[in-house]
């Protein structure tokens, strides 16, 4: 079955005009017009019902994209956003993007289609994404583009208490592990900040670059018993949860102790950092208030009230436990 995707690419232009022409909601070229009703006849293709809604109408759901849900943040931000939604009278359809191949671009789509009225993307954007252009779509963590909203935690916040908790536990040589070869990328501002901080302390840090997709409680195992050799050398790590959980269940099996020899620092303080004993000293962020500023956001945007300003801070909170 065709899709409003294949209609766009033989026509030669882009899904937006596809959408524009079909709703009737904005100008398009007369000839460009005739080339996508031709193109939709020659391929068959039939508008879905959502399409032929009158420009304004609203479906009552928002599409959220987060990477996995097997994460336990990405779970509990979901699971925040969709009582929030919930509380607007807002229902969601949720997809998960690592391993499926365009989900990005088939939940475009559904927006282009009226499908749902705006996006939450906990995800990178898709290749050639060039701006809002009018639709309601917010980016949590991620930059999208300059009018695309942006929530996020007080990364630079957190760097800084990362730095100050290791500095007043006399650490001077710690590793930190990171997603991603951007080290500009919004999530890595933590990284960048402790760093900066410790290295003005006179401290040494290892920053050791993770697959960007690094998702999964084996990978984050994996890499720890990869790089234990330059861990054991070091007196402090921060990293995501499952990343410091691993570390701590590695440096007990090795005879590290820990607080006294090695100190961790778990960054995002979901639920399961409270299993362990010790348990696991975190930069919790604040996934209930994250999920009310995405929300309200993306709400915003589809009632047509563009924000004051699209970046949206935070803040985080230290949680100091049993490893620091």
């Amino acid at each position: 079955m065709a899709s409003m995707r294949d209609v766009a690419r033989k026509a030669g232009v882009g899904v937006g005009t596809v959408s524009r022409t079909l709703n009737n909601s904005g100008y398009v070229a007369e000839e460009t017009k005739k080339k996508i009703y031709e193109s939709m006849e020659e391929l068959n293709y039939k508008p879905a019902p959502a399409v032929k809604t009158q420009a304004g109408r609203k479906t009552g759901f928002v599409g959220v994209m987060v990477p996995s849900l097997e994460h336990p943040f990405f779970a509990r931000i979901m699971r925040c956003i969709e009582y929030e939604l919930s509380r607007h009278n807002y229902k969601c359809i949720v997809c998960n993007t690592i391993d499926i191949v365009n989900r990005q671009v088939e939940f475009m789509e559904m927006l282009e289609e009226n499908v749902v009225d705006g996006l939450i993307a906990c995800v990178d954007p898709i290749p050639g994404f060039n701006g809002r252009n009018g639709r309601a779509i917010v980016s949590m963590d991620r930059y999208w583009s300059a009018d695309v909203p942006l929530i996020r935690s007080d990364h630079e916040q957190g760097g800084r208490i990362a730095a100050e908790v290791f500095l007043k536990g006399g650490c001077r040589k710690i590793i930190q592990f990171y997603g991603g070869f951007d080290w500009e990328k919004s999530a890595n501002i933590r990284h960048k900040v402790m760093e900066m901080v410790l290295r003005e302390n006179g401290c040494e840090v290892i920053s050791v670059n993770m697959e960007w997709d690094a998702m999964s409680y084996s990978y984050n195992k994996n890499i720890i018993h990869k790089y234990w050799d330059i861990i054991k050398d070091t007196d402090g790590c921060m990293t995501n949860d499952i990343g410091a959980l691993s570390c701590l269940a590695v440096a007990r099996q090795m005879g590290l102790e820990v607080p006294g020899q090695f100190k961790i620092i778990g960054y995002d303080g979901t639920e399961i950092t409270n299993l362990t004993y010790p348990e696991l000293s975190v930069i919790e962020q604040d996934c209930p208030g994250i999920a009310r500023e995405c929300v309200d956001a993306v709400l915003s945007l589809i009632e047509g009230r563009e924000p004051d300003t699209c970046l949206r801070l935070v803040p985080v909170h230290w949680r100091g436990r049993g490893t620091t």
